[in-house]
């Protein structure tokens, strides 16, 4: 056995495992690889002895060396205390109920049926609430002005009606709002606002009229605005 060869024989059985190359595989392998496995070997072997003496150093603390309780680690886990009264039940946390509101209709239902067979209760007393709450069938009100015109009796001038200042717009003030509220509060697209009039409120409205409700609303609000500023 040539000194490379026991030299990395030695090497390997430091740690633990057998040589791996057969007599003819080391016999046709070229003298630098040799010299250069043996070098890996070296390394790996010092390497070992490296993380071997700083696994002993990170171990160390306070309670198995003579350093202070300052130089241990914080992020250390530290031993876990029996908590007292283990045996004890936690309390189990009552569930929110839905506030209970004015009912617009209610509803008094009796027991069907005893389990021995009888159907016919005298006397019956409420015992629990069950709240149900449900939007109203959305119908939109809308108001046709008919403008009407005529000629004076007087002069014969033809005068024509026009639309009241506070409906000229086309939108009522609630409506108004709610695309407002949408537009501002909620941060809804233009086209959700319009998907939304026209699948939920049940009337299509354009962009541009979206857009026009919006920028009155903003003007509306703006002197409101500038006295909290």
């Amino acid at each position: 056995m040539t000194e490379v060869k026991q030299n990395i024989a030695d090497l390997i059985q430091k740690s633990e495992q057998p040589f791996p190359f057969s007599d003819k595989d080391w016999a046709e392998t070229p003298e630098p690889v040799k010299n250069f496995v043996l070098f890996l070997l070296k390394k790996n072997a010092e390497l070992e002895k490296r993380i071997e003496v700083l696994e002993k150093k990170l171990n160390k603390n306070s309670s198995n060396s003579s350093k202070p309780p300052s130089s241990d680690s914080p992020y250390k886990e530290k031993p876990k205390k029996n908590k007292k009264g283990k045996g004890k039940k936690k309390k189990r946390r009552k569930g929110h109920r839905q506030e209970m509101l004015e009912p617009t209709d209610v509803e008094n239902i009796v027991p069907k049926a005893c389990v021995c067979g009888n159907t016919h209760f005298d006397n019956t007393s409420p015992y629990y609430t069950h709240q149900v709450i449900e939007l109203p069938e959305i119908e939109m009100e809308v108001t046709h002005f008919v403008l009407h015109k005529g000629a004076c009796p007087c002069c014969g001038k033809l005068n024509k009606a026009v639309v009241p200042k506070e409906h000229r717009t086309g939108f009522g003030p609630r409506l108004s709002a709610m695309i407002a509220q949408m537009a501002g509060n909620m941060g809804d697209s233009r086209t959700i606002i319009q998907d939304f009039c026209s699948s939920v409120v049940g009337f299509h409205i354009s962009l541009g009229a979206i857009q026009k409700v919006i920028d009155r609303a903003s003007e509306a609000i703006k002197p409101h605005y500038e006295n909290m500023r």
